[in-house]
């Protein structure tokens, strides 16, 4: 089957993220500079959400089709709660930019400045990939794997 493959891939990159993130654990533990120790907590806080990211996109690859009424239903239910979320949170990640432009303008030491640029850079990205990341889950099929007829399909 094809998703073994990508689900012992999948397996396999989330062992390194955790191998990572107690590195930089015990790496941020270790420090006492400020800035060396916000640059590790960003590294460590990217890996533990690649971690749950990865763990998801298994979990999604194992989820069961249903063609059961009140599945659909919760599915359309939760994709209208994200969009309107994502909508909410567009308006929140656009202020963020622009306090962290003002941030960025009165930051005067340079760690400082290259910190809160790639915060800034963060909160960009954030706010681009919403929008499609939001396309992308409201036009996908409720159900990503068709059986033959619904009663194919194992509904616990």
């Amino acid at each position: 089957m094809k998703n073994e493959k990508l689900i012992d891939l999948l397996q396999r990159q989330i062992e390194v993220e955790k191998k990572t993130l107690n590195m930089l654990s015990k790496a941020e533990e270790e420090v006492s500079e400020t800035a060396v120790r916000l640059a590790f907590l960003d590294l460590r806080l990217d890996s533990w959400k690649h971690q749950k990211f990865l763990e998801g996109m298994i979990e999604m690859i194992n989820e069961t089709p249903c063609d059961e009424w009140s599945a659909k239903v919760q599915r359309y239910v939760d994709r209208v709660k994200l969009k309107k979320t994502l909508d909410a949170l567009i308006i929140e990640e656009k202020e963020m930019l622009s306090i962290a432009e003002e941030s960025i303008e009165e930051m005067k030491d340079p760690i400082g400045k290259f910190l809160l640029v790639h915060l800034r850079d963060d909160e960009k990205t954030h706010t681009e990939n919403l929008d499609e990341l939001s396309r992308l889950i409201m036009t996908s099929p409720l159900q990503s794997v068709k059986a033959v007829k619904g009663t194919d399909i194992d509904c616990s």
